[in-house]
């Protein structure tokens, strides 16, 4: 059966991105692939950023860390968010490091470490300012309990890190004052005798803008899938985008002026022109929000959007002299347009758009030279 809409995904790219992020910071790598790796997939993403030289994968759930051990990847792998009576003991078993932003989370994978007899490795996240997770008012005490831990060699802490709210304004005060607490959190740690270990809060914003984040290992996140976090292409890199998303248009006609276009009668033509639709829509992770401004490629010519995004389609507008008809391949983006475009006609960011193309547009490898296979 014929699928109307294919993401094409070159994993190769995403090893070349990795490579080049590892040799300009010259810092470790922690390859960001929470999400099914921003929509890219899970595991050929992981394979393909350790290829490229990325040393740690970094996830939001244990889900998603226990399904790349299940694949094979031994790599360290660390974890951030994890409710109270998450399968902490699963997590040590599988040698998976553990985020702690509380003292109730500290004493539950201290529990857990106790009942399977292995010591867990964990990172502590200081709250700098974002306000989310992240140790704030039990920050001393947290201190306290695990250089008790530490000391006794029933637990490792293996980093301490922080995450930035304002890394794609470089300019932004709060860059600055995060850094500063960050820093300060830091020696605090050392002057009670307890070594924070690796120490990171750069993420891919901060990759770019502010080399006084790097630290000791970086976390890249949609670097690796050659997409700029802000509208302008980072300096130093020159990375390529590891999606193209492509359709087809279903059906192709003419439309008289005065006719409107889509739900709520937003667009009227003016003179006549040619439509095509295009089965993409906001159930498969086209922003309804997406305006005209947006265009898809149809025999490498722009063809933008009119009228709203339905749920299962979308139309863009040809010109009366095209000659496209059904069955025509049209691209929605990759090189041309890229993700991020069409995320700025969205008014959202190209990360919500590469993570949110649905279940129902398989994610289809494009053949390279050095496939990606198990590291």
């Amino acid at each position: 059966m014929q699928i109307p809409n294919t993401a094409y995904i070159n994993y190769q790219n995403i090893s070349d991105n990795v490579a080049q992020i590892c040799a300009v910071i010259k810092k470790p790598v922690m390859a960001v692939v929470k999400a099914d790796a921003y929509g890219h997939g899970l595991i050929k993403s992981s394979h393909a950023a350790l290829l490229g030289g990325a040393q740690w994968l970094g996830v939001a759930l244990l889900s998603e860390a226990f399904e790349i051990r299940k694949a094979g990847i031994a790599a360290p792998i660390l974890a951030w968010l994890t409710p109270p009576g998450a399968d902490f003991e699963s997590a040590i078993k599988n040698d998976i490091d553990l985020s702690i932003s509380s003292l109730q989370q500290l004493q539950e994978i201290y529990a857990a470490s106790l009942r399977v007899g292995l010591i867990a490795r964990v990172h502590l996240k200081v709250d700098t300012g974002m306000s989310r997770a992240g140790a704030l008012d039990e920050f001393p005490e947290i201190v306290s309990e695990l250089t008790r831990l530490c000391d006794a060699k029933e637990i490792e802490l293996i980093g301490t890190w922080s995450h930035l709210a304002c890394a794609d304004e470089p300019t932004h005060p709060l860059n600055a004052e995060q850094l500063k607490r960050f820093n300060s959190a830091l020696a605090y740690m050392q002057d009670e005798n307890l070594n924070p270990g690796i120490c990171h809060i750069a993420n891919s914003s901060a990759i770019i803008g502010l080399p006084d984040a790097t630290f000791d290992l970086v976390r890249a996140g949609l670097l690796i899938y050659g997409l700029s976090p802000t509208n302008t292409p980072p300096k130093n890199f020159s990375l390529k985008p590891a999606m193209e998303l492509r359709s087809c248009l279903l059906l192709v006609k003419n439309i008289p002026p005065g006719a409107t276009v889509g739900y709520g009668a937003t667009v009227e033509v003016v003179k006549e022109t040619k439509i095509g639709i295009v089965a993409f829509g906001y159930a498969d992770g086209l922003p309804r929000s997406t305006d005209g401004t947006a265009y898809f490629l149809h025999n490498n010519l722009p063809a933008h959007l009119i009228g709203r995004v339905s749920m299962d389609q979308c139309a863009i507008d040809l010109g009366i002299d095209s000659i496209a008809k059904a069955g025509d391949e049209v691209i929605i983006f990759g090189s041309k347009p890229l993700a991020n475009e069409l995320a700025k006609a969205a008014g959202t960011i190209s990360y919500e758009i590469v993570s949110g193309i649905g279940s129902r547009t398989p994610r289809i490898p494009v053949p390279t030279e050095n496939q990606v296979s198990e590291v």
